[in-house]
């Protein structure tokens, strides 16, 4: 593939908390996390996660028709719920705190039960899913490509489903030795 026509592109991956409304996600955060109401479009609520993501840890809650800037966590319940042995750059990741904090101690949600939550790659598909079933969705900001490349020099592994990457391969691609 030519890379420098089809350039690598770190796409983030949502969740769906199945069975859990937004008011009871939006309840728990009190006093934990700031949460400010959007009355905007998907685009301008995508664009308001990037600038809140550009000064820490921010999260679009959505499935009530409308999004909820979740930012600012509270600092003491980082270092309560974040494990400290894992380099800065782990640590502060947005899926290490979605899983560590809000999933495991804030919302006790396993982030390995089907049907308790769901991965889904397209951010409209999940809002759209979340407000049909009554469910959360949690947008995330994309993980930025040199932290990626910085933890994995560094032999980290991130958090589960933390990133996707593109283009992918055209499926049915064959390869074959040439040498017999």
């Amino acid at each position: 593939m030519d890379t420098a026509r089809y350039p690598l592109r770190v796409r983030a991956i949502h969740r769906l908390l199945h069975g859990v409304p937004v008011s009871a996600a939006l309840a728990a955060l009190e006093g934990l996390f700031r949460v400010r109401h959007l009355e905007v479009p998907l685009p301008q609520a995508l664009d308001a996660l990037a600038d809140a993501a550009c000064e820490g840890n921010a999260f679009l809650l959505a499935g009530d028709g409308a999004f909820h800037l979740v930012d600012h966590p509270d600092p003491d319940l980082l270092a309560r719920t974040i494990p400290g042995d894992r380099p800065a750059a782990w640590r502060t990741l947005d899926a290490t705190v979605l899983h560590a904090t809000l999933l495991d101690h804030v919302w006790h949600i396993p982030e390995d039960d089907p049907a308790r939550i769901a991965y889904i790659h397209d951010t409209a598909a999940t809002v759209r899913k979340a407000e049909r079933d009554g469910g959360t969705a949690v947008l995330m900001h994309p993980v930025r490509e040199e932290v990626v490349r910085d933890l994995a020099r560094q032999g980290v592994t991130m958090p589960r489903k933390s990133t996707s990457f593109g283009p992918k391969p055209a499926s049915g691609l064959v390869l074959r030795a040439l040498d017999d």
